[in-house]
């Protein structure tokens, strides 16, 4: 299963948001898009619906930025995906031309079932989970290399 652009770029988000967390950072639109190498635009509209589905809380103005609800902590990695893909089915078979699956559903049943394992899988694990131990104290310390290089290669 593959995801889309925009979930890799909302769980990443996520994650740095998360490491945050533990560092007591301020973390911004700009600097998540500058880490995950997408643009503002294509940040902000993967955080909107971050917030909409209660994951992220925003605070505009000076000293805003971004920042975890405390439930977006508890909450299973199946769960996050699932609500950031919106995709109901592996294969749509409706729609023209339409497919043949639709009238055997074997192959459709057993998509169906490995897409619920995936997921199944994904449950086992936490937001909180992604940034235990060292890789939570590594995501902010790659944001602030990052954020270096380009002033750091034009240095002789």
């Amino acid at each position: 299963m593959q995801l889309t652009a925009s979930t890799d770029i909302g769980m990443r988000a996520v994650m740095r948001l998360a490491a945050a967390d533990q560092a007591g950072d301020r973390v911004t639109i700009k600097a998540i898009a500058h880490q995950v190498g997408a643009s503002e635009r294509t940040v902000s509209t993967v955080v909107a619906r971050l917030v909409e589905i209660g994951v992220i809380a925003t605070t505009r103005g000076r000293g805003g930025g971004l920042v975890l609800t405390d439930t977006a902590r508890s909450t299973t990695l199946g769960t996050l995906i699932r609500q950031l893909e919106q995709r109901p089915e592996v294969v749509e078979c409706a729609g023209p031309p339409s497919s043949p699956m639709i009238a055997g559903g074997r192959l459709r049943h057993v998509l169906a079932q490995a897409a619920e394992a995936f997921y199944r899988e994904l449950d086992r694990f936490t937001v909180a989970d992604l940034v235990a131990g060292s890789a939570g104290q590594l995501l902010p310390l790659r944001a602030q290399t990052s954020r270096r290089a380009p002033a750091d290669a034009e240095e002789p």
